[in-house]
C-alpha cells in the first residue's frame, strides 16, 4: 500500500499543476495564429485581423471596414521523461483554433479575438512516467508495477477593446479579456506488491478577468514599433473530485492527503505580459521585425510555486519576402528562455528552453480573401537532474502547422 500511496501521490500532486503547454512562458501562450507561425514575431504587424491579440493599437492600419480572420492549429507534442536510461513518452497531438476580428472607421478601431492563452492540450503518458516511477524506484526497486496518467488544460480568453489613431504617427488601445480556464486529469496505478489498484480523477475550473494596453507608432513609412501591455489575470481554480476509490485508506481515499479536497480551491494567476516589436521595411519588398516578449512569472500567484521560478522571456527575428502584390513568403525565429529549473519543472510538462524556426507564405486571391500557410519547429534543450541514484532527462519537440483565412467585407 506505501508504494501505492507514494507513486499515485506523486502524481496527483503533479496533476494539481498539469498543462499540456508549447510555446514561450510556463503558463502563457501566444501561438494564437497562422500569421505568428510563419514569422514567431507578431508585435509590431499591421497587416492582418490576427494583430488584435498581439498589436492592438495597430489595428487602425488596416483597411477601413470589417476584417475576420481564423485560424487552426494543428501540433505535435512528443515528451519524453528518461529515468536511469529508461524512455517514458507521450505524443498526444492538439488542435487549437484562434478567430479575430476588426472593424475600422477613419481613426476608430473595435478588435476582438478568441484565443488559447494558457495551456494548451493534452498529454497522454500511457505507460507512466516520472512521477508514477519515483516511488518504485525509491521504496521497492525491482518490484515492477503498472501505471497511467493524462492531463488536459485550456484557457480560452475572450478580448474585446478599441483603439483610437492621434494622427498618422500615434495611435493606442484599451482591451479587456475574460479568461476561462479548465483543467482535468486523471490516473491509476497498481503493483505486484499489493492486490489493489488506485485510481483518481478530478477538474479544476477558473476564471479572471485582465486588462490589455497598446501603443503604436510609426514615425516613417518605413518603420513601425509595437507595445502591449496585459495585466495579471488573478484566478482561483475550484476542485471538483470524480474518482478516488482508495477508500481503503483512513481519510476515506488518497487525493485529501495530498491537500486535494473536493469544493476547495487553489490560485494560479496567469502572469503578465510586456510585449515589444520593431517592424523595418528594408524595401518595397523585404520587411524585417524584431520582437521581445517578456512574463512577470514571479508576479503572479501560483500558491507558492511562483517562488522556485524567475520571470521568462521570448526574443525573436523575422523576415518577409514580397514576390508580387498578392503572394510573400516569410521566415522566423524565436528564443525562449522560461526561467525554471528541471528539478523544479513537471515530469509531464517541463519547460524547457528553446530554439523556435516557423515560415510560411500568405497569398491574396483577392482584395477581400486572403490566406496564410506556415509550419513550425520548437527544438527544446534537453535537461536533466539528479536525486539521490535517480537521474532524470527531460526532452520534448513540437511541430507546427497551421492555416489561416481573412475575409475583409
Amino acid at each position: 500500500m506505501k508504494k501505492i500511496l507514494l507513486c499515485t501521490g506523486g502524481l496527483v500532486l503533479s496533476f494539481a499543476f498539469v498543462s499540456a503547454a508549447y510555446g514561450g512562458a510556463i503558463d502563457n501562450k501566444t501561438n494564437w495564429s497562422a500569421e505568428y507561425i510563419r514569422t514567431f514575431n507578431r508585435n509590431a504587424a499591421t497587416d492582418y485581423a490576427d494583430i488584435a491579440a498581439y498589436n492592438p493599437a495597430g489595428t487602425v492600419k488596416l483597411q477601413e471596414g470589417f476584417t475576420l480572420n481564423g485560424s487552426l492549429q494543428y501540433v505535435t507534442k512528443e515528451y519524453e521523461n528518461i529515468i536511469n536510461g529508461t524512455s517514458f513518452k507521450s505524443d498526444e497531438p492538439s488542435y487549437l483554433p484562434g478567430l479575430f476580428a476588426v472593424f475600422n472607421k477613419k481613426q476608430f478601431s473595435i478588435f476582438g479575438a478568441v484565443s488559447n492563452v494558457g495551456g494548451g492540450g493534452e498529454v497522454d503518458f500511457n505507460q507512466g512516467n516520472l512521477t508514477t516511477l519515483l516511488g518504485q524506484v525509491l521504496i521497492l526497486p525491482g518490484n515492477p508495477g503498472r501505471a497511467q496518467l493524462s492531463a488536459k488544460s485550456y484557457y480560452l480568453g475572450y478580448t474585446l477593446g478599441g483603439a483610437y489613431a492621434l494622427n498618422d504617427m500615434f495611435s493606442f488601445s484599451v482591451g479587456l479579456r475574460y479568461v476561462d480556464a479548465t483543467r482535468e486529469a486523471q490516473g491509476s496505478a497498481d503493483t505486484d506488491a499489493v492486490p489493489w489498484p488506485a485510481s483518481i480523477s478530478y477538474e479544476q475550473e477558473g476564471d479572471g478577468w485582465g486588462g490589455i494596453f497598446g501603443v503604436n507608432l510609426a514615425p516613417n513609412d518605413k518603420v513601425n514599433i509595437g507595445v502591449r501591455y496585459e495585466t495579471k489575470t488573478n484566478i482561483e481554480f475550484d476542485t471538483k473530485v470524480i474518482t478516488d476509490d482508495a477508500t481503503y485508506l483512513p481519510a476515506g481515499g488518497l487525493l485529501p492527503y495530498l491537500g486535494i479536497n473536493n469544493g476547495e480551491s487553489s490560485p494560479r494567476d496567469l502572469p503578465a505580459i510586456f510585449a515589444f516589436g520593431l517592424s523595418y521595411w528594408l524595401n518595397p519588398q523585404i520587411r524585417v521585425e524584431a520582437n521581445y516578449t517578456h512574463y512577470f512569472n514571479q508576479n503572479a500567484d501560483w500558491g507558492g510555486e511562483e517562488d522556485l521560478v524567475d520571470d521568462g522571456y521570448d526574443v525573436g527575428f523575422a523576415l518577409e519576402y514580397h514576390f508580387t502584390d498578392s503572394l510573400l513568403g516569410s521566415i522566423g525565429y524565436m528564443r525562449t528562455e522560461t526561467g525554471i529549473d528541471p528539478i523544479d519543472m513537471l515530469p509531464e510538462n517541463p519547460s524547457l528552453d528553446a530554439n523556435t524556426f516557423g515560415g510560411g507564405i500568405a497569398y491574396a486571391f483577392n482584395e477581400q480573401f486572403h490566406t496564410n500557410f506556415s509550419v513550425g519547429n520548437s527544438f527544446y534543450e534537453e535537461d536533466s537532474f539528479a536525486a539521490g541514484p535517480v537521474r532524470v532527462e527531460y526532452d520534448k519537440n513540437n511541430f507546427f502547422m497551421a492555416l489561416g483565412l481573412e475575409y475583409r467585407f
